[in-house]
């Protein structure tokens, strides 16, 4: 979901002074195993399958493993040259992210002009607009309703872009943290001084959460940035602690550990309320970092974790979280006809089909056009965004004009009031009447 790739490029890296060596941000398999399990939870969460009410705690697996890669990345890239270029940073991420998530919402907004899949969605404009300016989550928290509806909305009355949310706090992350990561690395100094600048504005964000539950409510803690930000800090917290070093080969029993804990709670919180609404979250943050320092070292977890079908899955699991919930929108049991575990495996069948195609003939063939400049990348961005939400906000009603149908007190309204009473009178009946009509 994340959309972070690991690059398995050779960097070298060197670190207050000592004597410069060959490290490698390698190409971990156990972290797209980490990326299936997650991606799998939310599927299975979203299809109501006993058993993983908590399945959206995926999403905080991604969003820490997220902060994790980007600030291997960043650590790695101003280590080496000395700083970070901006421009390309952000051309890398429009790339990777924005074709496929601009897609899925032109196929939206043609869905809900061609058919009534989405007849339903009064809000669907501002999801589409909110969706494309990547602040799907603020827009969703302002629009009154909650996340744990979601599941209790019948299918025609779902929004296709209810899980953008995440997508929009990511990539807020994305746009905000490399000129904080620049701003911490001068002013740190030293390694100590970065972890500690870094740990500080980690430790806000941790409470923060709890904060916002208990001021704003259990909506604010489940959507709000500032809610969701201690996840992803602590994941790159981890980044820039264990950068450059050898993790201990006995530290791999926090991955079997922290995988057990991860596990459990998906299985006992509960789908509305709990833990995760309370502002607890960054508690799951803390396990997920623990899973990926335990994956650093050699470990039976580790080998589990990159077995080919899970590496397989979490390469195409930005697709999967894209693609699945509107599939499952459409694909409900009145539409094809079945329920139960025939609707479930009908749906997921979809999904990878769909993410599979994205990812080989969309995704990569765009992620992979380096030549194109980082102007080139940006402008092409910022247009194709403008131009969908223009069409948006000509072809899709809003929340407070539904000018495909027409309400009964508006045609009566405009209705003649018509009785028996003849508009011209008929001179035989008027015997004042002496003239031609």
């Amino acid at each position: 979901m994340d959309g972070v790739t690991q690059d398995g490029d050779s960097v070298s890296r060197r670190h207050d002074g000592a004597q410069r060596s060959t490290s490698v941000i390698a190409y971990q398999p156990a972290l797209d195993g980490v990326r299936a399990l997650a991606v799998a939870a939310v599927l299975l969460f979203h299809a109501e399958v006993a058993g993983f009410g908590g399945g959206y705690l995926g999403v905080s697996v991604f969003f820490t493993l997220s902060g994790f890669l980007i600030t291997s990345l960043l650590a790695a890239e101003v280590d080496t040259k000395g700083s970070v270029r901006l421009g390309a940073f952000y051309a890398r991420r429009a790339r990777r992210l924005l074709p496929a998530s601009v897609l899925l919402v032109v196929l939206v907004m043609v869905a809900s002009v061609t058919t009534d899949w989405f007849e339903g969605v009064t809000d669907l404009r501002a999801h589409i607009v909110g969706s494309l300016l990547q602040v799907a989550n603020w827009v969703f928290l302002l629009g009154g309703g909650s996340y744990q509806e979601l599941l209790q909305q019948a299918a025609g009355a779902a929004s296709p872009l209810e899980h953008y949310w995440s997508l929009a706090i990511e990539e807020q992350f994305y746009w905000l943290w490399p000129v904080a990561f620049v701003g911490i690395w001068k002013l740190g100094r030293t390694m100590r001084g970065r972890l500690w600048l870094l740990g500080a504005v980690t430790a806000v964000f941790v409470v923060a959460a709890p904060v916002t539950a208990a001021v704003w409510g259990s909506d604010a803690a489940y959507w709000a940035s500032p809610a969701r930000a201690a996840e992803i800090l602590l994941g790159a917290f981890l980044a820039l602690a264990i950068a450059g070093r050898t993790v201990p080969s006995g530290w791999w029993v926090l991955a079997p550990i922290a995988l057990t804990v991860l596990l459990v709670c998906i299985v006992v919180f509960p789908t509305s309320g709990g833990p995760a609404y309370a502002g607890w979250l960054p508690a799951i943050g803390v396990a997920s970092s623990a899973l990926l320092l335990g994956l650093q070292a050699a470990s039976p977890v580790r080998t589990a974790l990159s077995v080919s079908p899970l590496v397989w899955l979490g390469k195409v699991s930005y697709g999967v979280y894209l693609f699945h919930w509107p599939i499952f929108v459409v694909l409900n049991s009145d539409r094809v006809g079945v329920d139960g575990p025939l609707l479930f495996v009908l749906r997921i069948a979809v999904t990878l089909g769909v993410a599979q195609v994205s990812f080989t003939f969309f995704e990569q063939p765009i992620r992979r056009a380096s030549s194109v400049g980082i102007r080139p990348t940006m402008g092409y961005a910022a247009a194709a965004t403008v131009a969908v939400i223009v069409a948006a906000v000509v072809v899709v009603p809003g929340a407070d004009s539904d000018y495909w149908s027409t309400s009964d007190e508006v045609t009566e309204a405009a209705a003649l009031e018509i009785d028996d009473t003849p508009l011209l009178a008929d001179p035989a009946s008027d015997p004042a009447s002496t003239g031609p009509a």
